[in-house]
């Protein structure tokens, strides 16, 4: 018997006729039952595609500076600055003593560089094309040894000695077609401001998109510490220097960073003790800097990831492949009354569970197959809308990356086993003489399971929708804020860069000719506006009363109709005022910084001394306002009369027609200001960028929610599908006896209306707390309104109903005697 047991198994020859017969028999199903399949592979093929699409953002955010090969021994340091017991503030720039004392004193620092943010008009002479000049912003000072720690590949140029000695540049493959063309620029002079002229040495490649600090110039950093005398290597009170250093492999850097306190606390204490303030200075994995750069001076403040929103985008792809799993288990399991009769058969010929297993394995392989080639097409085609919209420009080349095929394979293999050994097991059990006798009319495997899916489904979709609504209202909150500052009809152009001696006189000229442009009614110039963050910051104290120590003062200069023009409302004292000749040492502060040197009250401060560098006379008081976004609270800040430094130029524009005061503008610019290029841009846009990254976030957001949302009611109509199957000859015996088709619907979604309330009732809570640890990251928001989730669990329980309506009605309407005939 055990010869005979053993010779009827299947061997190797058999093996590629029963697969073959496996997918045979799949293929003939789905053609049979084409709505499930459609809806199956519907189902599946949404979740592919929102799910791909999602990690490869996720990817590409955690991809940002992995490039370097030395990446993970890369360290920004952070500076953190304590007084009198308060941090008042987290800077991504440190000062330029701290590379060259990590270096000298700890062996475990293999190298340090430094990057020194500098702009203004850069010219270049061609003897073919006549002068060439651009504004431009994305440059950097910095050490020689940038190119050993980062691999900012070099084309042209020494890596080691491009940068050594004074006035040495080397620009970028953009920048060299921008002014050279066909020229070889090695050798060549560009110039900046009209003033200094650097050498080219060198041409890099384009910094990638996924690096947090982009240039198109490297300036040598000796060409600063010539101006500074030495400034530039050795002060500990200067901050505006993104520090790196490079670590021996192997460091542990939680010991380095005791040893570098222990340091600190050793050459430093006194001076900190003395100015009861004091200097922390932390290593920042480079690899972390992108997704958590929440630091003031980021090296590139529009482009700040968001670690939250990359792991609430990564929880809504694996929710949607979750949900769109469950949707295959919950159709397939709806049709198991259908199937019953195929499985009784099978199993009556012969068939055993291990083969009816395989055979619905294969069904669950063709359906994830199938979806998964539509899923890749998809995600080809729409690759640059969610490009777009996610505010990413995610190279098209990740498809083509293995690691990208590893992500498709093993979803596929995933979704395959996942979505089809629960089926398969439940159809396989199935006896084939409680089948064949009809004595399966009631299929309740899994039915609590099945129950609790759709519950999970729909709380979580309680929680995307509330999440969404408040994340619109809290965007929304931010941008229509008073700002107790007006940069509504606000024209602004960047100061010229090239500069002579008899700039100041020029400066009068083109005012007086701009404001003989009509629909011009102001203009004034200044060192920052609304939304530019500020760089310019001082160490400011009270001569004499308060704590005696200094506090950091982000400095804004101005001249006399800024005020006036912003629409700022004095909360004491005076306006720097034309009649008044000693406004060069005169200063006023926001109430911010009136509190934070404790002074009793902005009336109080008036008239007082204070010291940042120079001693000033406090002459007025500005009530806060919000120099940056909403999502920063108000910072302290000082106003200083500085009109030649000006490095912007503020029009208040009162025609609509903007092109005519462009253009009334344009003629006087060139004329009072040669060599000089013009950029504009409108304020209330340039500040509103702050939003941009929040606004995309809420678009991605909204949309892969209700995304989710579609795929679970698939799954609902899967459970309404199986219940109504159950329950065929219960309809039509009800409708013999007298019910009306609004009773049977009703009778039939009350189970799924109760499902979806108590997925609301889990759900509230959890959203609540979710989103009030989000909102709280805000030093402004709004209170989260109880309403909401009562408005997200009806939205909710509407499109459970709908869903369920559509096949619930159907069956109502059925004749009943179809579903009773054969009794």
């Amino acid at each position: 018997m055990a010869y005979l047991a053993q010779s009827v198994q299947p061997t190797d020859v058999y093996r590629k006729p029963m697969i073959r017969n496996y997918l045979v028999t799949a293929f003939r199903n789905f053609l049979r039952h084409r709505s499930f399949t459609f809806l199956n592979v519907t189902g599946l093929t949404l979740g592919m595609i929102a799910s791909v699409l999602i990690l490869q953002y996720v990817k590409y955010e955690r991809s940002y500076d992995a490039f370097h090969s030395q990446a993970n021994d890369i360290y920004r340091v952070q500076y953190n600055q304590w007084q009198n017991g308060k941090l008042r503030f987290e800077c991504a720039a440190a000062v330029p003593a701290v590379g060259p004392a990590l270096k000298n004193n700890f062996p475990e620092v293999k190298r340090f560089t430094r990057l020194f943010p500098v702009g203004g008009v850069m010219t270049y002479d061609s003897p073919e094309r006549g002068q060439i000049a651009f504004q431009e912003e994305k440059m950097q000072l910095a050490d020689s040894s940038v190119f050993a720690i980062f691999d900012f590949k070099l084309l042209q140029g020494d890596p080691v000695h491009s940068l050594e000695g004074p006035n040495k540049i080397v620009i970028s493959q953009r920048a060299a077609r921008k002014y050279f063309a066909s020229e070889d620029p090695i050798g060549k002079i560009i110039r900046m401001d009209g003033r200094e002229n650097y050498e080219v040495t060198g041409i890099f490649e384009d910094v990638p998109e996924n690096s947090h600090i982009k240039f198109d110039f490297l300036l040598s950093y000796q060409t600063l510490d010539n101006k500074t005398r030495n400034d530039s290597q050795t002060s500990w009170g200067w901050y505006d220097f993104n520090t790196y250093v490079l670590l021996e492999p192997g460091t542990d850097v939680t010991t380095l960073q005791a040893k570098w306190d222990n340091y600190l606390e050793r050459e430093r204490g006194e001076e900190w003790k003395k100015n009861n303030n004091k200097q922390e200075f932390l290593l920042q994995p480079l690899l972390g800097i992108h997704l958590h750069a929440t630091l003031l001076q980021e090296s590139e403040p529009d482009e700040r990831g968001n670690g939250d929103s990359v792991y609430a985008l990564t929880f809504i792809a694996l929710f949607i492949l979750v949900i769109a799993w469950i949707n295959y288990i919950n159709l397939a399991t709806a049709r198991s009354l259908d199937r019953a009769n195929e499985v009784g058969v099978r199993k009556v010929m012969g068939a055993q569970k291990q083969q009816l297993v395989y055979q619905f394995l294969a069904e669950s392989f063709m359906l994830n197959l199938v979806a998964t080639v539509l899923a890749l097409a998809a995600v080809r085609a729409v690759w640059p809308f969610f490009s777009e919209l996610s505010g990413r420009n995610i190279p098209m080349a990740f498809m083509g990356e293995s690691n990208f095929w590893i992500l498709l394979v093993g979803l596929f293999v995933l979704g395959t086993v996942l979505s089809g050994f629960y089926p398969a097991v439940i159809l396989s059990s199935f006896k084939p003489v409680a089948v064949l006798k009809g004595k399966i009319a009631r299929v309740t495997h899994g039915n609590m399971l099945r129950k609790s899916l759709v519950i999970f489904q729909f709380a979580a979709s309680v929680v995307l929708i509330s999440g969404s609504i408040v994340v619109y209202q809290q965007l929304n909150y931010m941008r229509q804020q008073d700002l107790g500052v007006d940069i509504h009809r606000t024209l602004v152009f960047r100061a010229p860069g090239v500069r002579d001696s008899l700039y100041e006189q020029r400066v009068a000229s083109f005012k007086t000719e701009a404001l003989r442009v009509p629909g011009v009614s102001s203009m004034s110039g200044a060192t920052s506006i609304p939304g530019d963050e500020i760089f310019w910051a001082n160490s400011i104290r009270r001569l004499t009363g308060g704590s005696g120590s200094g506090i950091s003062g982000y400095t804004v200069g101005i001249d006399h109709d800024y005020i006036p023009a912003f629409g700022l409302t004095l909360a004491a004292g005076r306006n720097f005022d034309r009649e008044h000749t000693d406004d060069k040492k005169s200063i006023i502060l926001n109430q911010a910084m009136v509190e934070a040197l404790d002074f009793e009250s902005s009336a109080a401060a008036i008239g007082q001394p204070v010291i940042q560098g120079d001693t000033f006379q406090i002459v007025g008081v500005l009530e806060n306002f919000h120099q940056m976004s909403l999502k920063e609270a108000v910072t302290p800040l000082v106003f200083r009369f500085t009109p030649e430094h000006a490095r912007f130029y503020v029009f208040k524009v009162n025609e609509a027609n903007y092109s005519n005061v462009l253009a009334g503008l344009e003629n006087p610019w060139k004329e009072i200001f040669p060599g000089n290029p013009i950029e504009y841009f409108f304020l209330d846009e340039y500040f509103n960028r702050q939003y941009e990254s929040d606004r995309l976030f809420s678009q991605t957001f909204t949309l892969f929610t209700a995304l989710a949302i579609f795929i679970a009611c698939l799954g609902l109509f899967g459970l309404a599908s199986f219940m109504t199957l159950q329950r065929t000859k219960e309809i039509g015996i009800r409708k013999v006896l007298g019910s009306s088709v609004s009773g049977v619907v009703i009778l039939l979604s009350r189970g799924f209306v109760q499902l979806v309330l108590i997925a609301n009732l889990l759900a509230w809570p959890l959203a609540w707390y979710i989103m009030d640890q989000w909102l709280s990251g805000f030093p402004y928001h709004i209170d989260i309104n109880p309403l909401l989730f009562v408005v997200a669990g009806g939205v909710v329980v509407l499109i459970a109903f709908l869903s369920v309506s559509l096949q619930t009605i159907r069956a109502a309407r059925a004749n009943p005697a179809k579903s009773l005939k054969y009794e």
